[in-house]
Parts: structure tokens; C-alpha cells; sequence
């Protein structure tokens, strides 16, 4: 509703506020968990190191062939699966780029973008110990996790903080869903206008006002289509953050792969990058339901394919004649 009534602005400063209270919920949480296993974080440390859940790095053996590229969190998957994936979502996706957008001066969308790892890592590094304190609470205390492991954290929390501190973290975690799906929101009213209502019913013409009105409507439309989905995925999904990031990785790559067709070469056509774009769109198909190759490499296969197939075409599909200038001016 906030996004439905404010748009941009209200989405962005409820962002603000939602990333303060958020990450001190995960800070309290972590300071409870903590509290509640015996021996505090002497005695985790020691046990975390052995038991491998303070290790980075895994660097599995190449000699594996296509079986190396199954295993879903391996050093060069993050590393290069990760750059991709990023190049993505921070330079291509409007989701972020409508933010950027929104900045005054170029130098601000800069810094946001470039400051935003170090938020990134902070809030990551946080959450990711906040999971390996759950993991020792469980065995200390003896209890069984729960099926869906998802699950574990709002568990933890409901049963076994203290009512102002459960409703505190409980409030992090929806503020952490509402600032995704307000931007989502705002992000497919933006698309859906912008990119097909406008060149379909020649928006140019009509008043800003009326514009408006058909960008709220679209997304009331979207959240109940966003709805729809998220009740589905919660019944199926056995891990809602690792297969989120998996289909948003089937598109993101062809999207990554003709946005560097038209940053980095100048002879590529609408019509090289649309053969190169749908390609990509098909090989990643293949490549999701056809093989077991990881999602983490679905992007660096999906942008290669489709900037190389849409520069071959450009120089393998015959070009449009161009008139030299002087006789085009006339």
C-alpha cells in the first residue's frame, strides 16, 4: 500500500529505515543466541573450526570434469558465479537501477553502489555467524531441527526470546521481506509501464497524471500476482533464498549478456542482440532442467552465450546498407 501511494520516494526511505531496524534485530538475535549456549563464543569458535563451519574457501578438484561444475558452492563458482551475478543485479537490473537513477548527481549513484558491499558485507558476515550460532545451540540444547531449515531462525526467536525482544526481531525479518518486495513492486510498475503500455497504447500522449493512475493499478496487480506466488513457494521451496536467487539467475544472464553487447561493441544490431539474447534464454533452459550444473554458474553461462552468439551474428548475418553521410544529409 505504502509503495502504492508514495512510489520512489516512499520506497527508498522506507528502505532506510527498514535496514536499521532490521540489522538490529539480527544484532540482538545474535547477542541471544549467543547468551543462551553455554560457554558463549569460547566454546563455539573452537568447535566451529573443527567441525568446518568457519571455512571460506572450498576448492574442489577440477579433475572432476562436469561433475566440478555441480557443486554449488565451490571457490571459482563464487568468485566467478558471484561477479556475474552481481554485474547483474547492480548494473542491468532495474530493480537497483531505478535507484540509481533516483540519485541527484552520477557521483551519488557511484558512492551508493560502490559503498552498498560494504553494508553487503557486514550484514552477510552477521547473519551468516547468527546461522552457525543456531547450529551449536541446537546440538547444546538438544533439539531437533526442523524440516525446513528456513524455518529455524523465526523458530528460535518465537520460542525462546523474551517478548519485546521477539517482537523486535520478528519485525527485522518483515521489514527485511517489505523492503524487497516494495522495490519489486515499484520495479514492475516502472517495467510494465515504461516498456509495454507506453509503446502499445502511445502513453507519450496521455498526461502524467493518467500515467500515475495506470502505474498504481498495475501494481495492485503485481502484488496479488507476487502473493500468489510466494503461497506457492512456501509449500514446495526447500530453501526460498538459495531457489530465488537460482531463477532470478535464468533470466539474468542473457539480460547481463546483451547489455555488454551494447556497452562493449559498436557493430551489433537490435537484431544480433535479440538472436544472442534468446540463445542465451535457451541454452540456460537447457542447462537448469537438461544437466545438473549449479545455479551458481547460470549466469556466467547465459551472458557468454548470448554476447558471443549476438557478436558472431553481427559478423556472420549480412549488414544494412549505409549511405555515406554527405548523401544522407541531402
Amino acid at each position: 500500500l505504502y509503495t502504492f501511494h508514495g512510489g520512489m520516494t516512499a520506497v527508498i526511505w522506507t528502505d532506510v529505515v527498514q535496514m536499521f531496524l532490521y540489522v538490529a534485530g539480527a544484532l540482538l538475535s545474535f547477542y541471544m543466541v549467543l547468551e543462551a549456549i553455554p560457554g558463549g563464543l569460547s566454546a563455539v569458535i573452537p568447535e566451529a573450526i573443527n567441525s568446518g563451519k568457519l571455512q571460506i574457501f572450498h576448492f574442489e578438484n577440477f579433475n572432476s570434469g562436469i561433475g566440478y561444475f555441480s557443486n554449488t558452492y565451490t571457490f571459482w563458482a563464487g568468485l566467478l558465479g558471484g561477479l556475474f551475478l552481481s554485474t547483474a543485479t547492480h548494473g542491468t537490473d532495474q530493480l537497483v537501477v531505478q535507484r540509481l537513477l533516483a540519485a541527484r548527481t552520477e557521483g551519488e549513484s557511484k558512492l551508493a553502489l560502490l559503498s552498498s558491499w560494504v553494508v553487503i558485507f557486514f550484514q552477510f558476515t552477521l547473519f551468516l555467524l547468527i546461522g552457525v550460532l543456531l547450529y551449536f545451540y541446537c546440538q547444546s540444547a538438544v533439539i531437533p531441527p526442523p524440516d525446513h531449515l528456513d524455518r529455524l531462525y523465526p523458530l528460535f526467536i518465537w520460542g525462546h526470546l523474551p517478548p519485546v525482544a521477539a517482537g523486535v526481531v520478528i519485525a527485522a525479518i518483515l521489514a527485511a521481506a517489505m523492503s524487497n518486495i516494495s522495490a519489486a513492486l515499484n520495479s514492475l510498475a516502472s517495467s510494465s509501464i515504461m516498456d509495454f503500455y507506453i509503446p502499445w497504447r502511445g502513453g507519450e500522449e496521455r498526461s502524467q497524471a493518467e500515467l500515475l493512475q495506470k502505474s498504481k493499478i498495475v501494481t495492485l496487480f503485481w502484488g496479488v500476482v507476487l502473493l500468489g506466488i510466494a503461497l506457492v513457494a512456501g509449500q514446495i521451496s526447500e530453501s526460498v533464498l538459495e531457489d530465488g536467487l537460482a531463477i532470478a539467475s535464468v533470466p539474468m544472464g542473457a539480460l547481463l549478456g546483451v547489455f555488454s553487447l551494447g556497452v562493449l561493441t559498436r557493430r551489433t544490431a537490435e537484431r544480433d542482440a535479440i538472436i544472442g539474447m534468446s540463445t542465451g534464454f535457451l541454452v540456460i533452459l537447457y542447462v537448469t532442467f537438461g544437466t545438473s550444473i549449479a545455479w551458481t554458474w547460470y549466469v556466467v553461462i547465459g551472458s557468454l552465450t548470448t554476447f558471443l552468439v549476438g557478436l558472431l551474428a553481427s559478423y556472420l548475418l549480412p549488414r544494412k546498407q549505409q549511405w555515406p553521410a554527405n548523401i544522407a544529409a541531402q
